[in-house]
């Protein structure tokens, strides 16, 4: 529950959950644009001027999920001192924040499944790969400032780590999540410090 939500009557906050939850029990069953403020308020058990109290229409509904989703996001994924107090980069195990991005995502995984797979909303992957940009920009630019060190121009990396991590975000919602949130985390991990390969290929053929 975000700060606003804690001042805000818990009678507004209930019903805007209801709204809230309403929307994406729809969404599991049909498309965006077969969803209509009537289901929402008929899903919710509140009569469609209540709807209106809150919110404008739909699409204001669905960008305030988005807001919400995107906040709690941004804030499992802050870096903060003691993850980074004595951890070993190296030692294949999972950063707290990569742990955290996953298990944000798996207890939201209904919620990720229907704005990310079941309909690509724009304003969600938008919002997403923003919140990714964001984070990955200030762990490239804090682990590595020289750009000496970076294998191709800064803002390439960035937009190509970026893409990885929403790709396979969207592939591990798609596939309904087949390996657990700190095993994904531990993968991702490897992957962003050591690429595809423990060994390098030609590496390999000349041992």
């Amino acid at each position: 529950m975000t700060p606003h939500q804690q001042r805000m009557d818990p009678r507004v906050v209930r019903t805007q959950r209801l709204l809230k939850n309403a929307l994406f029990a729809l969404l599991e069953e049909r498309g965006y644009d077969q969803v209509t403020v009537q289901d929402i308020a008929d899903r919710a058990t509140v009569k469609r001027a209540t709807f209106y109290l809150h919110y404008n229409d739909k699409q204001d509904l669905i960008h305030q999920c988005i807001a919400d989703l995107l906040d709690e996001l941004s804030e499992s994924i802050q870096n903060q001192q003691e993850d980074t107090l004595h951890f070993d980069y190296l030692g294949g195990q999972a950063h707290p924040i990569f742990i955290r991005m996953f298990k944000h995502v798996g207890e939201r995984f209904l919620q990720y499944q229907a704005l990310l797979v079941n309909n690509r909303i724009p304003a969600f992957t938008a919002g997403l790969l923003t919140v990714l940009h964001n984070f990955i920009s200030e762990g490239i630019n804090m682990t590595e400032p020289d750009d000496a060190n970076l294998s191709a121009k800064r803002d390439v990396v960035i937009k190509y780590v970026e893409s990885a991590f929403l790709e396979l975000i969207i592939w591990w919602v798609e596939n309904q999540m087949p390996y657990p949130e700190e095993e994904m985390a531990e993968m991702l991990m490897n992957l962003s410090i050591m690429g595809p390969y423990r060994v390098r290929p030609y590496e390999k053929a000349t041992q």
